[in-house]
């Protein structure tokens, strides 16, 4: 998809990528200014920044970490506007610099990266016990990487009902998962470790 294209499907892709990280986003941004009215100051900043700035993304695979680069640059103008009483924290400038930028959030690492690959290994035998309805969306979003709308109009749904069906099939595959590991997440919300609850289920699948 042409991000520069300017068109419906741009702008569609744009809403539904704010709608999967807007909340991750507040919590990054609270985290760091405190105050809950300046984060959604901050937050609705971001959002404007990002309108803005969509004609000059040459690459939609960097939305993501595009937009923790503009909330980054937001915190940062924010301690240092005119007339603040709060100082930056002592670290806080360095804790933002280090922050994943990859688009493939949260991966840091190559360790991080290993452990995710394992993870989808495990996810791959529970999409299989997923209802058909469900295991069509999660398989046509999340595995092949189609928009929701495109995978609606691909099985002939309407945009809603392709959102409910994705939301629906995720969760089951996170208690599947969450019943089979425990996960243990880093600071920076990568995969750390895991460890399977119990060796002898057999509805973990290739978990090991």
């Amino acid at each position: 998809m042409d991000m520069n294209g300017g068109g419906i499907d741009m702008e569609a892709h744009v809403q539904e990528m704010w709608q999967d990280i807007h909340v991750a986003l507040r919590a990054f941004i609270v985290k760091r200014v405190i105050n809950e009215a300046e984060a959604d100051d901050i937050v609705q900043d971001v959002w404007l920044k990002m309108q803005r700035g969509l004609g000059g993304l040459k690459d939609q695979n960097r939305l993501i970490s595009w937009i923790y680069q503009i909330a980054r640059h937001a915190i940062i103008d924010h301690y240092r506007a005119p007339g603040r009483r709060r100082e930056m924290p002592a670290g806080l400038a360095a804790d933002l610099e280090s922050y994943p930028s990859s688009a493939t959030m949260p991966t840091t690492s190559e360790d991080s990266g290993q452990l995710r690959k394992e993870l989808a290994g495990c996810l791959r035998p529970m999409i299989e016990r997923l209802s058909e309805e469900y295991r069509q969306a999660v398989v046509l979003v999340d595995l092949e990487g189609l928009t929701q709308q495109a995978a609606a109009t691909q099985l002939g749904l309407s945009l809603s009902g392709m959102k409910s069906r994705v939301q629906r099939g995720r969760r089951q595959l996170k208690e599947m998962l969450e019943a089979c590991c425990t996960i243990e997440l880093d600071r920076r919300r990568g995969v750390a470790d895991y460890d399977l609850r119990d060796q002898q289920n057999d509805s973990c699948g290739n978990c090991s």
